[in-house]
């Protein structure tokens, strides 16, 4: 199948799936048996989907877990396409943009299996585990090798394709347009320290995954070191908050405090 005609046939199919798509975002089988994801242009999105980082910033009082403005809608879909061209120029494991719409995006899809969900997958063997969360830090760094950054590096928005190597998903925003392209690095680990400390806590492993996220961290630009070092600092009174019934949210910050 030529350029063209693979593009054509892209194009089609994107306008099918969006005449029956009843979510923002969906995934579909196309009639050649391959799986694609298809976003739509919706209202202002960021309520909802920045929950979890205001959340977070609010009770932590971390500048760097600021969510990025999002306007939703048409320019939401346009700053993804941006991004994940950018990356792939960058030879960063994201999705493919194969077709576009004023209203609508289709992506190719790079695997269902998120790391979080491998965490859970694998918990039970402890080596895996942690090779499993070095893993991670270490596909972000390479991220950032590449002069590239994430939006938001939550281990849920990233892609387990196997023991060498994790794709990304979900940019929705560009967290350079509010700020430097440092801070944006530090964001970055950040975001994958607060989902995945609790729960390298709870599967035991919290020592040993200390110890590799303090091992990367010294190898980053110091710019980044003092950002992460400052950030984590603020929350350091939150170490002893380890009962159930401070909610989930204080959990994980509690348990972030803990890499300093």
């Amino acid at each position: 199948m030529s350029q063209t005609t693979n593009s054509t046939f892209y194009q089609l199919a994107l306008q099918q799936c969006v005449s029956v798509q009843s979510k923002l975002m969906q995934q579909h089988t196309l009639s050649n048996g391959e799986k694609v994801w298809v976003r739509l242009a919706g209202k202002r999105n960021s309520i909802w989907r920045y929950r979890l980082l205001k959340i977070a910033q609010k009770i932590s009082g971390i500048h760097m877990l600021q969510p990025v403005p999002n306007l939703g809608g048409v320019s939401s879909l346009r700053t993804e396409v941006k991004r994940l061209q950018e990356l792939a120029q960058a030879n960063i494991c994201v999705p493919k943009v194969l077709a576009q719409e004023p209203n609508a995006t289709m992506i190719s899809n790079i695997g269902e299996h998120n790391l979080e969900k491998e965490w859970w997958e694998c918990h039970e063997d402890p080596q895996t585990l942690l090779q499993r969360w070095r893993l991670g830090l270490r596909a972000i760094v390479h991220v950032h090798q590449q002069q590239q950054y994430l939006s938001e590096s939550f281990a849920r928005n990233m892609i387990f394709i196997n023991d060498q190597q994790i794709g990304f998903i979900d940019f929705e925003d560009d967290p350079l347009t509010a700020m430097p392209l440092t801070q944006c690095h530090a964001r970055d680990l950040l975001c994958y320290l607060h989902s995945g400390a609790q729960l390298m806590n709870q599967f035991g492993i919290s020592i040993e995954a200390q110890q590799s996220w303090h091992q990367i961290i010294a190898e980053q630009p110091a710019s980044t070191q003092s950002i992460i070092q400052n950030s984590l600092r603020k929350i350091r009174w939150m170490r002893r908050f380890t009962a159930e019934f401070y909610g989930k949210d204080t959990l994980k910050l509690a348990a972030m405090a803990n890499f300093n």
